[in-house]
C-alpha cells in the first residue's frame, strides 16, 4: 500500500490536539495496522504537508514525534523509513532475553563485560536471603538481536547455590538455562519494577544510542519454583526499541463486590 492510497490524513483544526500529534498518531495506526511495514519510506517533509494541508514545519514536528518514539528511522540524504518492530517484553511471563527471542524468532548475541565474584550491597543481599559477607557472582551482559544492542543486563546470583557459575560461558549461554540444567534451579516467578530513566555516557555507547536517550529499567528478584530467590537482576532497555506488556486483572472476589485495580508509579 502506497501512502496516496491511504484514507485522508487531514488532521482536525477544531481539535485541542495539536496537529503534529494528530498525524503523528494517524501515521503510528497505520503501522500498528499493518498499512505501512518494516523499510517502507515515508513521503518527505514537503509531500506529507501538502497531503495533509498543513505547514512543513508541522510535517518536520510529526516526523520527529514518530522517531522519537521509535517507530521510524530518519537515514540522512536518503529520508523517513518505518522502524523495525520493537522486542515486546513480556513481563506477565519470566522467559530469560534468549528464550523471549528466540520465541520471537530473533537471533541472540551476548556479550560478557563482567563476570566476577563480589560481596552484594546490604540491601541486595537481604533480598536473595543471604548472610553478611556471603558471595555473589555478578554478570554484566550486553544483549543484542540482528546486531542492534537493545539491552544492558545485570545478574547477581548466590555464589553458594552455583559454585563455579563464574567459571560458564554465559555468550553461548542462556543464565536460565544453566541455573536449571547444571544446578537445578528453575526460575519460576519475578517481582519486578519498572522504571524510566536515560542513557548515561557509559550507556549510551554500549547501547549506540545519544546521551539521555530514554530507557526502561527492570529490576527485580527472581525466585525458583521452590520458593528460593536465585537471582537479582536489573535490565536497562532502549526504549526505542521496547516495549513493556503487562496484563492486570482483579482478585478474585464476590462479583457483588469487585476488587479494584491500581498502578503504583513509584
Amino acid at each position: 500500500m502506497t501512502f496516496r492510497d491511504w484514507p485522508d490524513l487531514i488532521p482536525d483544526r477544531q481539535s485541542p490536539v495539536p496537529l503534529y500529534y494528530q498525524l503523528a498518531a494517524a501515521i503510528r495506526e497505520r503501522i500498528r495496522a499493518g498499512a505501512l511495514t518494516s523499510g517502507d519510506q515515508l513521503p518527505a517533509e514537503r509531500e506529507l504537508a501538502e497531503r495533509a494541508g498543513i505547514s512543513r514545519m508541522t510535517a518536520r514536528q510529526a516526523l520527529a514525534d514518530l522517531a522519537r518514539g521509535g517507530d521510524v528511522v530518519a537515514r540522512h540524504g536518503v529520508g523517513t523509513f518505518v522502524a523495525e518492530p520493537k522486542l515486546t517484553h513480556d513481563a506477565l511471563h519470566l522467559l530469560g532475553f534468549t528464550e523471549e527471542m528466540g520465541r520471537a524468532g530473533g537471533v541472540v548475541h551476548s556479550r560478557v563485560l563482567e563476570q566476577a565474584i563480589i560481596i552484594p550491597p546490604a540491601a541486595i543481599a537481604t533480598a536473595l536471603d543471604l548472610q553478611d559477607g556471603e558471595e555473589t557472582v555478578r554478570i554484566v551482559r550486553l544483549r543484542s538481536a540482528a546486531e542492534i544492542p537493545l539491552l544492558l543486563e545485570m545478574s547477581l546470583v548466590p555464589r553458594a547455590r552455583c559454585p563455579g557459575l563464574e567459571h560458564e560461558d554465559l555468550e553461548r549461554q542462556s543464565l536460565y538455562a544453566v541455573l536449571e540444567l547444571r544446578y537445578g534451579y528453575r526460575p519460576r516467578a519475578a517481582r519486578q519494577t519498572i522504571e524510566a530513566t536515560v542513557a548515561s555516557v557509559f550507556e549510551s555507547e554500549l547501547l549506540e544510542i545519544a546521551e539521555g536517550t530514554p530507557l526502561l529499567v527492570l529490576e527485580g528478584i527472581t525466585t525458583t519454583d521452590r520458593g528460593v530467590p536465585i537471582e537479582w537482576f536489573q535490565a536497562i532497555y532502549r526504549a526505542d526499541r521496547v516495549k513493556i506488556v503487562v496484563e492486570s486483572q482483579p482478585e478474585l472476589q464476590s462479583m457483588a463486590t469487585p476488587a479494584p485495580m491500581s498502578v503504583m508509579l513509584t
